[in-house]
């Protein structure tokens, strides 16, 4: 299969069928708490990047709306844009994120004018993009529709998962070349998550010393901020 876009769809198909899904269950204690740090983490970084209130933010590759869910619950004002490959994915969002828009399109061709966005997230998108010309491709329209100086939200696995390879981890070089130029501040983050979740009713007390440790933390989180 050639087409990067239907690499991509085959790829959810195979999850949806293989029942993967129980792998984020929020009931594991483990990962309820690599979530929930997740997500508090993106919301401090929104809040750090929007200089205005109720101001347009564009989550690519938004899945579900859990973007938006996260950015309400913890009180970002912002106008969440959320796009999205798969309609399945888009009905499910506008479901649980009504007060949100949401649009089916592909995030190399965002159906946006140039600089309509004063941020943008990109929570572990490009890990599932499966050729460097379509993470390039998907770079360049990031670039695109942000206002000069506005910034990308960035969280991404580090390292490959061999137990799934329709995912690939992105290093700070990489990330770097895809968006030259761009001011970048990224740390590691997430306990691995088969890690994660095993730790049962030790989580609480498990999940913060063994996340201490660096080579166990499996994604990299933080911002960039597109040249003026």
């Amino acid at each position: 299969m050639s087409d990067p876009l239907e690499r991509i769809r085959a790829a959810y198909a195979d999850y949806d069928r293989s029942g993967r899904a129980r792998l984020w269950d929020p009931a594991n204690p483990g990962y309820a708490r690599l979530a929930r740090d997740r997500d508090a983490a993106t919301a401090s970084l929104l809040r750090a990047c929007l200089s205005e209130r109720a101001a347009p933010v564009l989550d690519v590759g938004c899945g579900d709306g859990g973007m938006a869910l996260v950015a309400r619950a913890q009180g970002v004002a912002a106008e969440i844009v959320g796009v999205d490959l798969l309609p399945e994915r888009v009905a499910r969002a506008r479901e649980r994120a009504p007060w949100a828009t949401f649009v089916e399109a592909s995030a190399d061709a965002l159906p946006f004018e140039d600089g309509s966005f004063a941020a943008a997230t990109a929570l572990t998108l490009f890990s599932s993009l499966p050729s460097s010309e379509l993470e390039a491709a998907v770079a360049r329209e990031i670039g695109r529709i942000l206002r000069p100086g506005g910034w990308l939200i960035w969280y991404d696995l580090r390292i490959s998962n061999p137990r799934n390879p329709s995912v690939h981890g992105l290093s700070r070089a990489r990330i770097a070349a895809l968006f030259p130029g761009w001011r970048t501040e990224l740390r590691s983050i997430t306990l691995a998550p088969p890690i994660a979740r095993r730790l049962g009713p030790a989580t609480p007390i498990l999940y913060p010393l063994l996340e201490a440790i660096p080579a166990l933390r499996t994604h990299l989180i933080g911002r960039l901020q597109c040249p003026t």
